[in-house]
């Protein structure tokens, strides 16, 4: 049957006929073309009343979308997409006869029914097809072309998964609706879906598959031809990306999705937590033993105690008050005021539940700001009653505006003023819901959709959003930082720190959070971690969870954002500070190394805010030729300078990865790992301390701390947070390296407008065995300080070494003053007090 012509004003419009949209072989019957004035070709497809319409946005970005009806014009989009505008490809041309549209980039052609998608040297990336399409699900086929890995797809924990990769797997959503909590072997755990898939071919080959749709997703990627299904609506838009290689990849999918902002200083030290404390009383005294033992702290997270606690199977419960439980924590402005002056900031846990009986309830339901039974104008709330382990009352509709800024005024703004740094959010894939309640809704391809199935999976993602928007407005200095237990797609860009749930205290839990966290950073979550230790302690001895909980810490050291160790511990009789549980010692020399490794993490922070560069990425992110590296999710890349390897099971030793170079004990810097890529077998334990292997990569640039700091200073901080008494420490190779330490003030939104300090450090080896180190700040800060400066240039030797062109005298080992000295792992400098804006040239001779 012959289709009629597309409009194809203000677009640049190429429509085809007929597409066969049960049966991807039958080929279309004719074809008809339409162009206009705008840079971004657009392919559109009819038939009996459903559409597709491909739309090439950039030069290796082509959208593709399947609607019972589109618009003409911009593509649609769903909440998760940041980018809204697109330039198109700098040329193009069309060739109606083959069907063919080719860029500088990529060919796209229709055929047989098909999309098929060729680079530029005309080798096969992708050939889509409708596989099958119902009024309430659309199935695609996906067939890629040499693809050996699929990294992504979100959140799933799993001991059984050793290889990150889910080629050959399928990934199901973990119930009808989609995010959830799922229970196992390894406790309660999240299961989120975060619809990006990298597929890796040979070499640097790569592309990626962004499913545009908040519906649950399910992806068989077994055979040469996969399907891809979404349930619950017609409707999808899929993104293909055909970046040169995986860092391009991610870097395009957070400018789709957003970048993340740069959280709190503060966020990057130890947070005590657990379910919970009772009262300011017990908080201090954990406070207490960790200060008198030396263990550097920044803060503490408050379960719902902090509030009253709750009354489960009850309607009068305290769920959803959100105001201080003045009995036992009073004058908490005072309060945390206080601790603020000691440089300790507090963060506390909000639901979305609210008790039926609240008047908090009935004020909402009136104003149709809760889930709700009944589409408008009734004001019915959905009472849930299911699991009511917290008591049993109503929901809050973030998908209303009005209902965050109500909450927002009322609750949480309360909560800022007094000091809250930031929010806890649980509970949100929504762990209770009713299937048939009715919602605001967001727009679905023209269409308002309401009902719960619509809303399930962006529920998390509309409550961060909300908290990000609302703050803006209230108070827009302070940083959004959220600590969420679900999301999707885009929740990062609200500043949002994921935690996979209440896992179990087991090595298989552990292992199974390195697996998940590989694709987790690829799915872009910078900021993602655990309850340290395992929350339900249930069935473990206590010198197994010593020795469990002590390598979890060593991990998460080098890991998690925040580093936050979390435990169910109603009875007063379990404990999660790392000085009380454990093996003491060696705890605390993996949290002073974290704190040391501040202003490297923090700096990281700074780029992936800038360009998406990830914090904690695979080996596969910097190593994608190593086919071996990309099974690898215990050994694991700290920003581009540093290697490490996760401490996931009980053993003495364990096996690390090392990608082909040579690789510098960060610990003992005389040791070398030279490596043509392989594994090595090392100890985990070292002068009695149990330590995650560290190593620092050649050409690497890592600034730190001489010595680790009780904490990262006050939380209501106003002045630039200096580093001081700072150490960089580099491996210089032949090729100049680069690396950018910031500063700014670790607590307000002003390095948004450039109030930072930059400072570039290069370091290169040159071929006659010259080393040349720079420091070059941009201090637009507008403030000015001194620190202590020392630079380590490791895996080297000198005769003589010049300061800004001037010869630097030689001292020992240790004494005070300027100079430098050899040592057996290299040179270490010693420049004394200077000023964070001065501009420093190091040249060592050989």
């Amino acid at each position: 049957m012959p289709c009629s012509p597309q409009s194809a004003a203000a677009l640049l419009a190429l429509s085809f006929a007929c597409y066969a949209l049960s049966a991807p072989a039958q080929a279309e019957t004719s074809a008809h073309v339409q162009l206009s004035a705008t840079a971004t070709p657009q392919l559109r497809i009819a038939q009996d009343g459903r559409q597709v319409v491909l739309t090439v946005l950039g030069e290796r970005l082509i959208h593709i979308a399947y609607a019972p009806k589109i618009a003409t014009g911009k593509p649609y989009f769903s909440p998760m997409i940041a980018r809204r505008d697109f330039p198109g490809p700098v040329k193009y041309q069309w060739d109606e006869a083959a069907q063919k549209l080719t860029t500088a980039s990529l060919t796209i052609a229709y055929t047989g029914g098909c999309w098929a998608i060729a680079g530029a040297d005309a080798k096969p990336i992708e050939r889509i097809c409708v596989k099958r399409w119902q009024e309430d699900s659309l199935a695609l086929s996906v067939a890629p072309s040499g693809v050996s890995e699929v990294l992504g797809l979100g959140q799933k924990l799993d001991p059984e998964q050793k290889s990150p990769s889910w080629l050959g797997r399928e990934r199901t959503p973990a119930d009808t609706f989609g995010n959830a909590m799922t229970y196992s072997d390894i406790a309660a755990s999240g299961d989120t879906q975060i619809p990006i898939a990298y597929l890796l071919g040979e070499g640097r080959q790569s592309h990626a598959l962004f499913f545009d749709t908040p519906y649950p997703t399910d992806f068989a990627l077994t055979g040469k031809a996969w399907t891809v299904k979404a349930k619950g609506s017609a409707a999808l838009g899929l993104f293909v990306l055909t970046g040169e290689d995986l860092p391009a990849l991610r870097r395009d999918y957070l400018e789709l999705t957003g970048k993340p902002p740069v959280p709190p200083l503060k966020a990057f030290g130890l947070w005590i937590s657990e379910y919970g404390f009772d009262d300011w009383k017990e908080l201090d005294d954990k406070l207490a033993t960790l200060r008198d033992k030396r263990f550097p702290v920044d803060g503490a997270v408050l379960d719902l105690q902090w509030f009253g606690g709750i009354t489960s199977g009850s309607e009068n419960t305290r769920m959803g008050t959100l105001a201080w439980d003045r009995e036992h924590f009073p004058d908490p402005q005072a309060r945390l005021a206080a601790y603020a002056q000691q440089g300790l900031g507090i963060v506390t846990i909000e639901e979305s539940y609210i008790g039926a009986k609240r008047p908090e309830h009935e004020a909402m339901a009136k104003q149709r700001q809760l889930a709700m039974d009944c589409a408008p104008p009734c004001d019915r709330p959905t009472r849930l009653t299911t699991n009511p382990w917290w008591g049993i009352g109503g929901m809050i509709d973030w998908t209303n505006p009005e209902a965050g800024r109500a909450w927002h005024d009322a609750k949480r703004k309360p909560l800022i003023d007094a000091g809250v740094l930031g929010h806890w959010t649980d509970l949100g894939e929504p762990e209770v819901f009713s299937s048939n309640a009715f919602y605001a809704g967001f727009d679905w391809y023209g269409e308002t959709r309401i009902r719960h199935a619509d809303i399930h999976n962006l529920y998390n993602f509309a409550w961060s959003r909300s908290i990000a928007e609302e703050t803006a407005r209230t108070d827009p200095l302070r940083r959004p930082w959220i600590l969420s237990r679900s999301g999707t797609a885009g929740s990062q860009r609200f500043g949002v720190a994921m935690w996979s749930g209440d896992v179990a205290s087991s090595f298989a839990s552990l292992g199974a959070q390195m697996t998940a966290q590989t694709n987790m950073s690829l799915s872009g979550f910078d900021y993602y971690g655990s309850d340290v230790g395992g929350f339900h302690r249930g069935g473990i001895a206590r010198a197994a969870l010593d020795r469990l909980y002590t390598r979890w810490f060593a991990s998460s050291a080098l890991l998690d954002v925040p580093l936050r160790p979390h435990v169910e511990n109603l009875c007063n009789c379990t404990e999660t500070a790392p000085d009380r549980i454990g093996d003491a010692p060696s705890n605390l020399a993996a949290l002073r190394l974290r704190y040391r490794l501040i202003p490297y993490l923090y700096s990281l922070a700074h780029a992936a805010h800038e360009s998406g560069a990830p914090l904690f990425p695979p080996l596969a992110y910097y190593f994608q030729e190593d086919r071996a590296a990309r099974a690898v999710s215990t050994t694991k890349m700290i920003g581009p300078w540093l290697l490490f390897a996760a401490l996931a099971d009980k053993g003495d030793s364990l096996t690390a990865y090392f990608p082909r170079g040579r690789w510098t004990d960060f610990r003992t810097p005389a040791h070398h790992v030279d490596s043509t890529g392989g594994a090595r077998k090392l100890s985990v334990v070292e002068d009695g301390l149990t330590r995650a292997p560290l190593y620092l990569r050649e050409g690497a640039i890592v600034p730190l701390l001489a010595r680790a700091p009780a904490n990262l200073g006050s939380p209501r901080a106003t002045a630039i947070h200096w580093f001081d008494d700072l150490l960089i420490r580099t491996v210089p190779g032949i090729r100049e390296s680069r690396f950018t330490l910031v500063e700014d003030d670790g607590v307000t939104r002003a390095y948004e407008r450039g109030i930072a300090c930059r400072t570039a450090i290069t370091a290169q080896r040159t071929e006659d065995g010259r080393v040349q180190i720079a420091l070059k700040p941009d201090n637009r800060t507008g403030e000015d300080a001194r620190r202590r400066l020392a630079i380590e240039v490791l895996a080297v030797s000198a005769s003589q070494v010049r300061l800004n062109a001037e010869a630097l005298a030689r001292i020992n080992a240790g004494e005070d003053g300027t100079g430098w000295w050899q040592a057996a792992d290299g040179i270490h400098i010693q420049l004394g007090s200077r000023r964070v804006g001065e501009a420093i040239a190091l040249e060592l001779a050989p």
